[in-house]
């Protein structure tokens, strides 16, 4: 009685919860039939003995409905405790208890009772009626389902649960024992209900699930109804087939994208729900795309579903609309063609016009001329640029292969010297350093290597180059003595998109950001820094680090990682 005054004070401090109000109605049912029980032993008289059994049964008929109550909530099924179905729960016991107030009209319920004394205690040997048994068997029934609720959870889940499912299941078996026993008749003295006793244990167990397992605040129901949120809400639909390909469960989004109810589907072949004879899963698990007859497009991604033992039960399947998707990507290599070819082709074509309108006119108008010519070509630097994006993208899935890292750059930089020998290269590199990379990298130290010559406004561009590494992380430097980067093209960079007042000048920078993105590093801009000399260098120092052993992680938000200090 101490241990359930004690968890009672428990539940009325930590009102909310999953299953908090079964628990405390199932602790007020086990303190009235443990009391009732108690105070029967010092009856003086059968009629004393009858009155305090009575009361007894208030607590006997709540046992069974509160358990089932909080099992179902605890293990997550809180969704099927109704109104409804508390009453369609609770009916049988009201029954059974009007039943034993009225007894002596109809002895439904015992139709004997023969009184005992022996050890200074008062027992009440009954003769069980037909009601007694109907109820006992509704409230095993009750008991042994919530039983079957918890032993799932043990069997089931990870270790985060198992030890609250054991304490439980403790306390609620070991009272179900003695009362098989006690109804049975296999005890020491006839007639003595040890269920009562067998409540100090579900008290010890009880407890150790309260105050070392954290019943009230971290229970299952959590996890389950977050789960079935989660499928419930999610923006793809979801398909669950058994080993025959047979629908079981679909989420409210696929019956939406298909125009069925779950009734119309569950029982179904999947391919007669795709009404689609040509449409076929993956062996397995895999991705397969699938068009519709009306416009939409879907990506099926197929996994397998086991069991805790690793047995296959069946497949999930998960379906994406990419029509968007699709038509974003189609309208995309539309705008690709164009700017590959008729926009390439048309400012050649202004490029050798206004080439050949230099040479014949003086003055202003070959100045003009002169400034048609250099905005086609920067044009057609743009479409090149755009080209070379487009081949970056095509390479994000490739696989790392082994590179030299330090005779790549020297390539580059020997490219460089030939292309512009009015510029001063250095370089430190290590004699050799492999690391794992794609080809993106190439085109990135390519593009900001340019940068450093081409955007240099003096008469002999310097540029540094020195590459540092450890055992994670390779990261390269490149330094100028050019005007540096404008902060309004970084800031650009670090929002991750552009607006008709802040945007780029050009593709460059937002190739070498995507590209090094894809590469898993990071890119870093910075003005005016001391790069390795006495003198302080005017310019720019861009810094990519990347992971030596290849790419591994790719933002999810959109936002290229960059530091714009």
């Amino acid at each position: 009685m101490v241990l359930v005054a004690a968890f009672l004070v428990e539940t009325w401090r930590r009102c909310s919860g999953p299953g908090v109000r079964a628990l405390r109605l199932l602790l007020w049912s086990i303190a009235l039939w443990a009391g009732g029980s108690a105070f029967a032993l010092m009856a003086p008289n059968r009629a004393t003995w009858i009155t305090i059994e009575q009361f007894a049964w208030i607590g006997r008929i709540g046992v069974p409905v509160a358990w089932a109550l909080f099992a179902l909530q605890y293990t997550g099924y809180g969704d099927r405790v109704t109104r409804r179905s508390v009453a369609l729960l609770a009916l049988p016991a009201a029954v059974m208890l009007v039943l034993v107030w009225t007894n002596p009209l109809h002895e439904l319920v015992w139709s004997e009772v023969r009184m005992v004394y022996t050890q200074g205690v008062t027992v009440g040997v009954q003769a069980h009626g037909p009601v007694f048994w109907g109820f006992l068997a509704y409230a095993y029934t009750l008991v042994l389902a919530g039983i079957v609720l918890v032993m799932r959870l043990v069997f089931t889940v990870d270790h985060l649960f198992v030890d609250q499912g054991v304490a439980l299941l403790l306390g609620v078996s070991a009272p179900l024992f003695a009362n098989v026993a006690s109804v049975t008749g296999a005890v020491p003295i006839p007639g003595l209900d040890m269920t009562p006793y067998m409540f100090t244990i579900s008290g010890i167990t009880y407890g150790y699930a309260f105050y070392r397992s954290d019943l009230l605040d971290r229970v299952p129901a959590t996890r389950q109804i977050g789960r079935t949120a989660v499928v419930r809400n999610m923006r793809d639909g979801v398909i669950v087939v058994d080993e025959d390909d047979v629908v079981v469960d679909v989420n409210p989004l696929a019956q939406q994208q298909f125009d069925l109810s779950k009734d119309e589907v569950v029982g179904r072949s999947v391919r007669a729900v795709f009404d689609d004879p040509e449409f076929e899963l993956p062996v397995g698990e895999g991705t397969v795309v699938w068009s519709s007859d009306g416009p939409f497009e879907y990506e099926v991604k197929v996994s397998t579903l086991t069991d805790q033992h690793g047995r296959q039960l069946g497949r999930i399947l998960v379906l994406r609309d990419i029509t968007d998707r699709t038509n974003r990507r189609q309208q995309l290599q539309v705008l690709n063609r164009v700017l590959r070819h008729n926009f390439r082709n048309d400012m050649n074509v202004i490029d050798v016009c206004a080439t050949q309108l230099v040479d014949r006119l003086d003055g202003e108008d070959a100045e003009l001329a002169d400034r048609v010519r250099s905005v086609a070509r920067d044009l057609s630097e743009t479409g090149t640029k755009a080209r070379e994006i487009e081949r970056i993208m095509s390479r994000r899935h490739n696989d790392p292969q082994p590179i030299d890292l330090p005779s790549l750059v020297t390539r580059q930089l020997d490219t460089l010297r030939h292309e512009y020998p009015a510029a001063e290269i250095e370089a430190d590199l290590p004699e050799e350093l492999e690391i794992r990379s794609t080809g993106i990298l190439e085109s990135v130290l390519q593009n900001v290597l340019e940068n450093a010559v081409v955007h240099n406004d003096s008469q002999q561009p310097h540029v540094w180059v020195r590459i540092e590494a450890d055992d994670g992380q390779v990261e390269i430097s490149v330094a100028d003595d050019g005007p540096g980067i404008p902060r309004q093209e970084r800031e650009v960079l670090v929002k991750g998109t552009e607006t008709p007042l802040e945007h780029g000048s050009g593709l460059g920078l937002w190739l070498v950001n995507w590209g090094v993105t894809m590469l898993g590093g990071e890119i870093e801009f910075r003005d005016r820094v001391a790069f390795g000399r006495d003198e302080d260098v005017s310019g720019s120092v861009v810094t990519i680090s990347i992971p030596r052993q290849g790419p591994t992680v790719h933002t999810t938000s959109g936002r290229p990682p960059v530091d714009a200090d």
